[in-house]
């Protein structure tokens, strides 16, 4: 492997491991919010709180039945509840960090306040499930995002900064100077003309708008009574077209008349500064006016409502509201603290974008996944950010309560909402949609069958085909680990290359490297699985010696599945046939290999198999255990063999070493350690006892020699090897 590639291999390698560590953290962080809704959901269920919510509550909402609960009384309740300021929101309220959750819903309901719509809307849940109402806390989950944000996205928001915010909004203008104030809505005036603020009055606005259309009267006029140059004409239709939106409705309805007449004298006095113009002009500006005023009329009002129903918010926003299930109408209404009575699309709107998931808790803490009722985008966009469905479905399924009528009526009508929405506008949208399909978006094993499918609509031109009519193909191998074989005369519905090591490799034998020699089959061109029948004992295999069970039901008629290990070995002594059972296959080393379990035989040779195998298990076990007592019996051998050695060692060299010392008069190692139990000073320890043992006592003798002015002798390597050949193999080393 060369160093590119062995780069390349370890930078996929890191962002693999990048790309699982981020995946693990989403779905970590998915379960704390899961778990921190469940936990929020069962404290607004506590039965004090209940109690002191419903003391706190006017006696005709409680004695109203539920069968007569209605879209009207959820309005009432919540505007008595939020709108009449029974509870107030208060963003100045203490809120410590480490607080019992419990025992602030308590103080909030003391002071009949909230801090924010979080603590609102959980107080408004005590007051519904105090008057005894099925209802459930929706949140909109926002977990850590499965892709990391990429470095365009960082740049962009590096220079224009927050989201929503304009680069000029952020740094000031170095040319302007702290008197030349403009509204955002204002054109910048030529020349650096000073604009007053905006509560002068229609008098000082018309009077300064005069005194500049004379100024450019005194200028001399280009020949011809040509019209001002460009920037004259912008200079004055700046002056004309000065509109400023206010934030608040209520300005715009006290500068309305202020702008309608200085719409009128701004159109005159251009009027008078172009020139040659008709009156018919003015007129005609004048009715235009008039229409704008209208219009800003009717744009106020629109306002009022889109401020009273919210906008989308781009950062943080409302990710929590209610539901409530009314029994008259056996349908879920939604309610929002600051919104009203059944608007989910507001509730979409002002949670905060993008929505991923939306998910309710009911009081008995159960969970349910809403991303079809509220994300708008659940279809298309809101699929690529969700982690992998299946392991979401599976982590949701312990959190699921028992099925009843109500939630598959909910079901049916979610259902119907998805098919009833019109199809989408963009071709992108139609890759991997739940719903729809186009033939370009189609993999490389799908197709599209029947070819006499219904098209429900076009995309640029294309057909655009339900998502039922896309078809699964597979080979012949495949189709038969699923239990079912392609029908004889079927010809192939589509021909693809393979990606296995033969098909390349015979390919690349080939002349034509770039051929479809994989066939394809749809369900629909095969069969189910017809498994042989053994005859006279004999198990019927495949070309390769085995048996395929994939399945229970592939296994021959007249046959068994023993998963017996060895099984082989006993019927070979027997003379009978056992066949290994291929279950499938592990991909590993580059190459598929077959993964066996136990052995297929005929049904009357199993009772002699089984006893037949049992004997040999009881044979291999007193083998097992006779060869294990003959290698401790070997092993004691070898140690008291060497135990022997080191004595007779001991006795015969220990005497001639009167430099260290001698031994005790009687010799051995049991002499040695009753002298130094008896605490004689004279006595050898275990390391002198050592120090005196041959090897090393000559080898003290040599070193003597030598130092005294002897000559040493020097060792041949045949007289080394002729020494090492009488020592046992624990002293050569």
């Amino acid at each position: 492997m060369g160093q590119a590639e062995l780069e390349t291999y370890m930078r996929r390698m890191v962002n693999r491991y990048k790309k699982d560590v981020l995946i693990d953290t989403h779905k970590v962080h998915l379960l704390c919010l899961i778990a921190s809704g469940i936990f929020r959901g069962r404290q607004c269920s506590e039965p004090d709180l209940l109690a002191i919510t419903l003391s706190l509550l006017p006696t005709h909402f409680s004695m109203v039945a539920k069968e007569r609960i209605d879209h009207n009384y959820l309005t009432g309740l919540l505007k008595w509840c939020v709108f009449s300021s029974t509870f107030t929101l208060n963003a100045c309220l203490p809120c410590e960090e480490r607080q019992n959750p419990r025992t602030l819903l308590e103080r909030r309901l003391a002071s009949l306040s909230a801090r924010n719509h979080q603590e609102m809307t959980h107080l408004f849940l005590l007051v519904l499930r105090s008057l005894q109402f099925f209802c459930r806390l929706v949140i909109s989950l926002q977990p850590i995002p499965l892709k990391p944000p990429s470095a365009k996205g960082q740049g962009a928001r590096t220079s224009t900064g927050a989201p929503g915010k304009s680069n000029t909004s952020q740094q000031p203008s170095k040319t302007a100077s702290p008197e030349q104030k403009i509204s955002p809505g204002t054109k910048r005036p030529a020349g650096g003309a000073k604009i007053t603020g905006g509560r002068g009055g229609k008098k000082a606005r018309t009077k300064e708008i005069k005194e500049e259309c004379d100024e450019v009267k005194k200028k001399p006029k280009t020949s011809g009574g040509q019209r001002p140059k460009n920037s004259k004409r912008r200079s004055i239709a700046s002056k004309v077209s000065y509109k400023e939106e206010s934030e608040s409705g209520e300005e715009k309805e006290e500068e309305l008349s202020e702008e309608e007449e200085f719409q009128a004298t701004s159109e005159k006095d251009s009027e008078v500064s172009e020139g040659g113009a008709k009156s018919t002009k003015w007129k005609k500006g004048k009715r235009k006016s008039k229409a704008n005023a209208n219009k800003r009329r009717s744009r106020t009002v629109h306002n009022r409502t889109k401020r009273r129903s919210g906008r989308k918010n781009k950062g943080p926003g409302a990710d929590e509201w209610l539901e409530v299930f009314l029994v008259k109408t056996s349908s879920w209404v939604c309610v929002d603290v600051e919104r009203g009575v059944g608007m989910p699309h507001l509730c979409s709107q002002n949670a905060t974008t993008p929505m991923t998931y939306v998910v309710s808790v009911d009081g008995d803490g159960f969970v349910k996944d809403l991303g079809r009722k509220y994300d708008p985008t659940w279809l298309t966009s809101s699929r690529k950010r969700r982690v992998d469905e299946e392991w979401w479905e599976e982590t949701l399924g312990s959190f699921l309560g028992p099925e009843d009528e109500r939630d598959k009526k909910e079901e049916k009508e979610l259902q119907n909402k998805l098919l009833n929405k019109p199809l989408p506008i963009s071709i992108t949208e139609y890759k991997n949609h739940p719903l729809y399909a186009l033939k370009r978006h189609l993999l490389k094993y799908e197709a599209v069958y029947p070819s006499t499918a219904t098209v429900l609509g076009y995309c640029r031109g294309e057909p655009v085909y339900s998502r039922d009519c896309v078809q699964t193909l597979h080979s012949k191998d495949t189709w038969l680990k699923e239990a079912r074989t392609v029908r004889l005369g079927e010809e192939p519905f589509k021909m693809v290359r393979g990606f296995s090591n033969r098909s390349r490799k015979a390919r690349m034998a080939s002349e034509r490297k770039e051929e479809n020699d994989l066939a394809l089959f749809g369900e629909w061109q095969t069969e189910e699985y017809q498994p042989p029948i053994a005859v006279d004992g004999k198990v019927p295999r495949n070309d390769y010696g085995n048996v395929y069970l994939f399945k229970p039901c592939m296994l021959p008629v007249g046959c068994i599945h023993l998963q017996l290990p060895n099984l082989h070995r006993v019927a070979r002594k027997l003379n009978m046939d056992a066949a290994p059972a291929v279950l499938g296959f592990d991909f590993h080393a580059g190459y598929s290999h077959a993964v066996t379990d136990g052995y297929i035989v005929c049904e009357e040779h199993e009772e002699i198999l089984r006893a037949a195998w049992l004997e040999d298990q009881e044979i291999q076990k007193q083998k097992e255990k006779e060869k294990k007592e003959k290698r401790v019996l070997s092993n004691w051998t070898l140690l008291v063999k060497g135990l022997l050695i080191r004595e007779r060692l001991k006795q015969r060299y220990g005497k001639k070493n009167h430099g260290l010392g001698s031994l005790a008069e009687t010799g051995g190692l049991s002499s040695d350690e009753e002298e130094v139990e008896a605490g004689n000073p004279s006595a050898k320890t275990a390391s002198e006892t050592l120090a005196m043992s041959w090897p090393q006592n000559r080898q003290a003798e040599e070193d003597g020699g030598s130092i005294s002015g002897l000559k040493r002798k020097t060792t041949t390597k045949r007289e080394k090897r002729g020494q090492e050949k009488h020592l046992f193999p624990f002293e050569k080393v």
